[in-house]
């Protein structure tokens, strides 16, 4: 360790810096976000067998249980899983320098954990308890003991990162493929694939059994993210071009990544295929989704940042005299840019007058449009009104089923607008609220903006 610590010096003391920088984020005031309100409810919902919180099927189970685990301790849930998602950003960054450096040299290696760490989206999500960073530090994981060559320890840790995000399979997959060919030109031996494959399974495994004992089918989940993925979100929509303007927009420097890419490429070397690989199978499968919001792409910035860093250094390298003299101004205006748009999260929700109602009422069965309206409180959800696609179908169900509600809460930009091919959903919505109305006691409501916000409440004779 004193060893690595004199060679890689510059690191330490920049890794000791930003390691201060991202644990002060827990000083800034923020409300919960959804999907973290969704993982923090089924982590309740899994140590108290169903009595607290919700249950999505969608979702993976790695990361509830690590939010529930903290609350089963009696620990302040939201408080340890914001620690534990900044230790899984700093570790994200260490994992970064590493892999950059086994491929290229500590220079690249710095480089790409400044581009990564400074990222103005890695950097707001950095402290906030959802999946995209936890499983990107898996995925990160599997991908050095894949250049390693050690296939049994990679196939084991992108499992893991599959079932922190489904979506992580975007980058086992390419992996995937490159030991498949290797293994068929008889460069690798048949017995590496099938551990690299048998061990990812090791996590897998147990989940799929899960799924045929809880819902009579293995798939069921993945069955429902699919739906949801093609039918929910179309707000945000985004053309093509989107990745490509917003990484630019975010650090200009990453366009020397297709240097990067095009140098990693020029002659085999395993470790380096295996990064380009990663990233290109990765990245164009992200860009064939219509959703697409820059967080989702969080998997894939180590990768780019890896070979932007590679590519600009390369390009200094053709300077000669002044490299360094070009490389250092070049990280100095990206700094002088970033700096001013780097934020922690400051989300304010406005969701009070939900979070005191689920905190002092006891209304009977419990109906949410959000999940983070009982974030603060141990109550149970036992209809999500949003879930898994509030329309016309969904509002028929909740319709049939309203008399086992005691109380029902209701946002209604959180299930509005409704989804464009359903005619029918505005009018059906529209008829839902004068049906509560009608069946139940407006307890509490408010209007924020073009929100409207109802607490119904059971009328008990």
């Amino acid at each position: 360790m004193e060893r690595w610590l004199r060679k890689n010096t510059a690191f330490f003391i920049f890794f000791i810096l930003i390691s201060i920088v991202y644990l002060s984020s827990l000083l800034v005031h923020h409300d919960i976000w959804w999907d973290s309100a969704v993982f923090l409810g089924m982590g309740k919902y899994i140590y108290s067998f169903g009595s607290v919180g919700l249950w999505e099927a969608s979702r993976p189970l790695l990361w509830p249980i690590v939010l529930g685990f903290y609350w089963k301790l009696g620990l302040n849930p939201i408080l340890f899983g914001e620690i534990t998602a900044i230790l899984f950003s700093l570790g994200t960054v260490l994992l970064v320098y590493i892999i950059a450096s086994r491929l290229f040299d500590r220079k690249i290696a710095f480089i790409a954990s400044f581009f990564l760490s400074l990222s103005q989206t890695f950097f707001v999500f950095s402290n906030i308890m959802q999946t995209e960073i936890p499983s990107t530090f898996f995925v990160l994981l599997g991908l050095y003991f894949f250049i390693r060559r050690l296939y049994n320890y990679s196939g084991l840790f992108l499992g893991i990162a599959f079932m922190t995000r489904f979506f992580q399979l975007f980058i086992a997959f390419p992996l995937f493929l490159l030991l498949l060919y290797l293994t068929a030109r008889n460069k690798e031996n048949v017995r590496a694939f099938l551990n690299f494959c048998v061990f990812f399974l090791i996590p897998v495994v147990p989940y799929l059994i899960f799924n045929y004992f809880l819902y009579g089918s293995l798939f069921y989940p993945f069955a429902v993210q699919a739906f949801m993925t093609k039918y929910t979100g179309w707000v945000f929509n985004q053309p093509l071009y989107f990745y490509f303007v917003s990484i630019v927009k975010e650090n200009f420097l990453a366009v020397f990544s297709i240097l990067g890419l095009v140098f990693a490429l020029r002659r085999y070397n395993f470790g380096r295929y295996a990064l380009a690989f990663a990233f290109l199978g990765s990245f164009m499968l992200y860009n064939t989704a219509m959703h697409k919001e820059m967080r989702l792409l969080i998997p894939v910035l180590p990768l780019l940042y890896i070979l932007a860093s590679y590519g600009m250094v390369y390009f200094a390298g053709l300077l000669k005299k002044r490299r360094n003299l070009v490389l250092y101004s070049l990280l100095a205006v990206f700094f002088a840019l970033s700096l001013p748009d780097l934020r922690f999260d400051s989300y304010e929700d406005g969701f009070d007058l939900f979070y005191e109602y689920s905190g002092e009422a006891d209304a009977g069965s419990l109906w949410i449009s959000n999940p983070a309206f009982i974030a603060f409180s141990d109550k149970k959800a036992d209809e999500l009104v949003y879930y898994p696609l509030y329309g016309s179908e969904r509002i028929d169900q909740l319709e049939r089923n309203i008399g086992n509600a005691g109380a029902v809460l209701i946002n209604t930009c959180d299930i509005l607008p409704c989804p464009s091919h359903d005619e029918g959903c505005s009018k059906k919505h529209s008829d839902f609220i004068n049906l509560l109305t009608e069946t139940f006691s407006l307890a509490r409501s408010a209007e924020k903006g073009s929100c409207k916000y109802y607490i119904f409440e059971k009328i008990y004779n």
